[in-house]
């Protein structure tokens, strides 16, 4: 870390009830009433991001002009605390900001940045806080059984036309057998569900079914922008487009004036590749500046 960065760097903690939550916030070098803050997507990740992804995010957008904050929600990273899971982040998202504007004065305005179920939980949570004017979502998740079959059927079809595919093949280096007890299993589970008088939808968890549905009443109840960031090569991405396409509601709300979304071609859902990155970085600079002057 440059002298430059530790001039702006902040770390510190914060407390949600008894849990001591960690934070690090990148200080404009400009005055600015806009802030970004970061929510951490599930799993074995904390404020860092993949590859210090939210790292590099932080130090980009604090010598633009915005005021950024990363932080651990409980159970993540070096806050304490059960997790919580992606649904249940309010309360954490709600300390986050009242800690962000506590030590920045001036701010007055947020961007919600998450990727994957941080993406889902921006967007169930946005249109509860205010300051919220924006939403980066990347990636969202809204993973049910019907969605990730399709999008692997049409995977799959796509990978028929492809040579390195019938290579592969060709060399063995598929794992054909494996492949095969899978799609056998989905296959029994299916027809035990057809018999059963349960169809895919239904099958679907009720915490998916619900927070799917709070996703999208989030999305509808929110005034502020939104950038719908997705990778050219996730699966994840492509299960989000086919829900928007299927579904008349969502694909409404999704093209709606202020919703506007931003493909990086070649990357995987966690932008890990150098190329990938910087992509991400660009759209970030590029989707703050529109928020910065909107």
């Amino acid at each position: 870390m440059n002298a430059a960065h530790l001039n702006t760097e902040v770390a510190f903690s914060f407390q949600l009830g008894a849990s001591a939550l960690l934070g690090v916030i990148h200080e404009s070098t400009t005055p600015s009433d806009l802030g970004l803050l970061t929510i951490v997507a599930g799993g074995p990740q904390y404020r860092g991001g993949c590859g210090r992804q939210l790292v590099a995010l932080g130090r980009r957008l604090s010598q633009e002009g915005v005021h950024v904050m990363r932080f651990d929600h409980r159970g993540l990273g070096d806050s304490e605390g059960e997790f919580q899971g992606f649904e249940a982040l309010h309360d954490d998202i709600a300390s986050a900001i009242a800690e962000f504007r506590r030590r920045v004065p001036g701010l007055a305005r947020i961007i919600l940045w998450g990727g994957c179920d941080a993406a889902s939980a921006a967007l169930i949570n946005a249109h509860r806080f205010p300051e919220v004017v924006s939403v980066v979502a990347a990636n969202p998740w809204v993973s049910s059984e019907r969605t990730a079959a399709r999008v692997q059927q049409k995977h799959y079809l796509s990978r028929l036309r492809q040579w390195s595919f019938w290579r592969k093949l060709l060399r063995m280096e598929y794992d054909i057998p494996s492949y095969l007890r899978s799609a056998a299993a989905r296959l029994r589970n299916r027809i035990g569900r057809r018999r059963d008088g349960t169809d895919a939808r239904q099958s679907t968890s009720s915490a998916q079914a619900h927070y799917i549905d709070r996703m999208l009443l989030g999305l509808q109840q929110f005034g502020g922008s939104v950038l719908f960031l997705m990778s050219g090569s996730s699966l994840i991405s492509r299960e989000f487009d086919e829900l928007v396409a299927a579904d008349r509601e969502w694909n409404k709300t999704c093209n709606g004036a202020g919703r506007e979304r931003l493909e990086i071609p070649g990357a995987d859902q966690t932008f890990s590749s150098l190329q990938a990155r910087q992509g991400m970085l660009d759209a970030a600079s590029m989707w703050a500046g529109k928020v910065k002057v909107s």
